[in-house]
């Protein structure tokens, strides 16, 4: 009898050993749904004032939803145009109600990518600092896609 508990144990352990290992070979090799994939982002321009002088803000922007089970606090993205050709690559910064982004929700990250300020109307003029924000629209506006690299929690 005895030896007929044994026999089990080692079939049943064995076997349990050999699924646990091929679960957690898996669990290893798995990404959050989000990462590695190419979802589709912007740039915002928005104005401020700041010093008495007007500033230009281009803002990245990404609305993610939380799948990965713990509090999202920033997205790691390389930005791409429309052809999917990398532009550059940033952290953004996600928050709802300046709290991370709970598991199973909805949340906007963003990250000010460039910045016009009131030191360039001093230092060209108006028309040159206009100038100067409509360029860098077009070229910021040229944005499409982030490639979603990883999660901070």
């Amino acid at each position: 009898m005895n030896y007929g508990l044994n026999l089990f144990a080692q079939i049943f352990f064995g076997r349990t050993q050999v699924y646990f290992r091929l679960l957690l070979i898996s669990l290893l090799g798995v990404k959050p749904v989000l990462a590695d994939q190419d979802w589709r982002c912007s740039v915002d321009l928005i104005f401020a004032s700041e010093n008495g002088g007007s500033v230009a803000n281009y803002v990245l922007t990404l609305q993610v939803k939380n799948n990965t089970g713990r509090d999202i606090s920033g997205v790691s993205v390389i930005y791409k145009d429309a052809a999917k050709e990398v532009i550059g690559n940033t952290l953004l910064k996600c928050v709802v109600n300046e709290l991370p982004v709970k598991p199973g929700s909805y949340g906007e990250c963003t990250r000010t990518i460039q910045r016009v300020d009131a030191s360039y109307i001093n230092a060209f003029g108006t028309e040159k600092w206009t100038e100067i924000v409509n360029n860098q629209l077009q070229k910021l506006n040229s944005i499409n896609y982030c490639h979603v690299l990883g999660f901070s929690y």
